[in-house]
């Protein structure tokens, strides 16, 4: 179990994919440029054997935005996109209900 207060210490808010292309070298990792409004972000993510990159652009996702960024293949990597994971073959991104600003705050 984890307190309210550390639980508000992670920061979760809506980004919209811009741009998202495979990346080289690897079979599983997609490079999401994702904006958060007035700021935008690169994000890794391992969904390339289940979604295209065109799957992801133009679409509204949640992400945890404060993470410490990560070097994956070379890449750095600086939030993390949230996805519901049945099975290894069914792992849904997290959308939110309707369209919202981007950068929201997921509470």
């Amino acid at each position: 179990m984890i307190s309210i207060n550390e639980f508000k210490k992670v920061e979760m808010k809506v980004g919209k994919v811009v741009h998202a292309e495979r990346v080289k070298g690897s079979d599983k990792l997609l490079k999401l440029n994702v904006s958060f409004g007035d700021v935008h972000k690169i994000v890794l993510t391992g969904l390339a054997s289940l979604y295209s990159p065109e799957h992801f652009v133009g679409r509204q996702f949640v992400f945890v935005t404060n993470l410490e960024p990560r070097k994956i293949r070379g890449e750095i990597s600086e939030a993390m996109l949230l996805t519901a994971v049945e099975t290894e073959d069914r792992v849904v991104p997290v959308i939110p209900e309707a369209e919202v600003k981007e950068g929201t705050v997921i509470m």
